[in-house]
């Protein structure tokens, strides 16, 4: 009995767009980026890009590993839009969001799709726990580092504006 080939679903398909887009902008010929594949020690041939590029070829995870860091970009940057808004996005096991709840989920700010330990009365700690490393997380402020003359510089922009959004609140409910 033939199996059939796994179709490569929407986050396939949006990977396949930002390697081309990001290529494109980068003015690199598909022989250039196999060129840099091949430097950072994951050969690959200039048919086999245009296929990826065409959503003809899957990619695993090594491949988007190697295409990012050739590419001078995060994973991440490969996986979703260009764009961080409303529009709507299709993500792979998490059907229909905003692009920016697609990215909120990328950086670790939210689920995509909250699970059952998830509770709406912690401000997303369990989901910082599960998501992010020591010392990468919205609670690194609580430390026992030594004293960083400025604390607030190792926070993402989304965490300082969610420390600010706190602070507003305080000071409103004070």
């Amino acid at each position: 009995m033939a199996t059939r080939p796994v179709e490569i679903g929407p986050t396939g398909l949006q990977t396949a767009a930002n390697i081309d887009r990001l290529r494109t902008a980068l003015g690199l010929s598909q022989r250039a980026l196999a060129e840099r594949l091949t430097e950072l020690g994951r050969p690959m041939l200039t048919a086999a890009i245009s296929k990826i590029e065409r959503s003809e070829r899957r990619m695993d995870v090594d491949d988007l590993a190697v295409f990012a860091a050739a590419l001078g970009v995060a994973p991440a940057t490969l996986l979703l839009p260009p764009v961080a808004d409303e529009t709507t996005v299709r993500v792979t096991g998490g059907g229909t969001v905003t692009a920016a709840h697609a990215w909120d989920w990328a950086d670790g700010v939210r689920p995509l799709i909250p699970l059952p330990e998830d509770r709406d009365d912690d401000g997303g700690l369990a989901h910082a726990l599960r998501t992010r490393p020591e010392g990468r997380r919205a609670d690194r402020l609580v430390s026992h580092e030594p004293a960083n003359p400025n604390p607030l510089g190792r926070l993402t922009k989304q965490e300082l504006l969610t420390l600010l959004d706190n602070l507003k609140e305080a000071l409103l409910d004070g």
